[in-house]
C-alpha cells in the first residue's frame, strides 16, 4: 500500500484508539471508528477482531450499567457528565454516524443491525423532538433515510454496506429509469437481523454492494430474523487485505 495512504496509523495509540488531542464536538472515542480505506489494517492495529469489537462494545455502552438520560433543556453539568462517558452521542452528529458499520469489518453484522435499528427507532420520530439535534444541512435526515432503506454509502469508496431496514419493501428510482428494490422478507420490530442476502437471485457472501451493482438496478432480497446469523463470510474490501481493491 502507498506510504501516504498508510500514514493514518500514526494517529493511533497502543490502546487501539486515536491519540489524545483536541477533538471538535466529541472525544477521541467519537472519532476512533471512522470507516477507513484500510479497515483490515485498522482492526489489526487494535489487536484483531475480538479486541476491536470489545472497543466498539464499550463505545456503544453494550453491557454497561444504565445511565440517567438528560431531560429537556439539560444543564451544563448534565451535558458534561454525558460527555465524560465517552459513549456514542446518539446519532446527532457526523463524527461517529458511521461507527455502527465498523462492526461489519470485524465480522459482527449482527451488532450493526442491533445498533442501527435501535437508533432508527429511538432517536427519530414524528414529534417536535423527532429530529435528533441539528440536521446540519441534511446530515441527520440523510442518515435516517439511507439506514431506513437498509443501506449505508461509504464516503470515498464505491461501497454500500447492508444494515437493517425498517421497511418490508422499498423501491428506488435511479438515474436512467433504473429501479432498485429492497425486499426485507419477514421484517418486523423484533426481527432486526439479516439471515441471508441475495442480489438479483445471487446469494451474497458479505453484507455489502459495489456501487455499480446498485446503480445497475435489480432487487436486493434480505431474509430477516429474530436471531443473529453468521451468514456473512466475506468482508468489505480493504486496502491492506490481499486480493481486494
Amino acid at each position: 500500500m502507498d506510504d501516504l495512504a498508510g500514514r493514518w496509523r500514526n494517529a493511533f495509540a497502543a490502546d487501539g484508539l486515536l491519540k489524545d488531542s483536541t477533538f471538535y464536538e466529541g472525544t477521541k472515542w467519537n472519532y476512533s471508528f471512522r470507516l477507513l480505506q484500510d479497515m483490515a489494517g485498522r482492526i489489526a492495529l487494535a489487536g484483531g477482531d475480538a479486541a476491536f469489537v470489545k472497543l466498539l462494545d464499550r463505545f456503544f455502552g453494550i453491557g454497561a450499567a444504565p445511565v440517567r438520560q438528560p431531560g429537556e433543556a439539560p444543564t451544563k453539568a448534565e451535558m458534561a457528565a454525558g460527555a465524560a462517558l465517552g459513549r456514542f452521542e446518539g446519532f446527532n452528529n457526523e463524527p461517529d454516524m458511521e461507527a455502527p458499520y465498523a462492526y461489519v469489518y470485524a465480522g459482527r453484522h449482527d451488532r450493526t443491525c442491533e445498533i442501527v435499528r435501535a437508533g432508527l427507532d429511538q432517536c427519530f420520530g414524528d414529534t417536535p423532538g423527532g429530529m435528533v439535534g441539528n440536521d446540519d444541512s441534511g446530515g441527520m435526515s440523510s442518515w435516517y433515510v439511507w439506514n431506513a432503506l437498509g443501506l449505508f454509502p461509504v464516503a470515498g469508496q464505491d461501497l454500500l454496506l447492508i444494515g437493517s431496514p425498517l421497511f418490508a419493501s422499498a423501491r428506488l428510482e435511479l438515474a436512467g429509469n433504473v429501479e432498485f428494490t429492497i425486499a426485507a422478507d419477514g421484517n418486523a420490530a423484533d426481527r432486526p437481523y439479516v439471515a441471508s442476502a441475495a442480489l438479483n437471485g445471487r446469494q451474497l457472501a458479505g453484507p455489502f454492494l459495489r456501487w455499480a451493482e446498485f446503480a445497475g438496478g435489480g432487487t436486493l432480497e434480505l431474509q430477516m430474523s429474530s436471531q443473529p446469523h453468521s451468514w456473512s463470510t466475506e468482508r468489505p474490501p480493504s486496502a491492506s487485505a490481499a486480493g481486494v481493491s
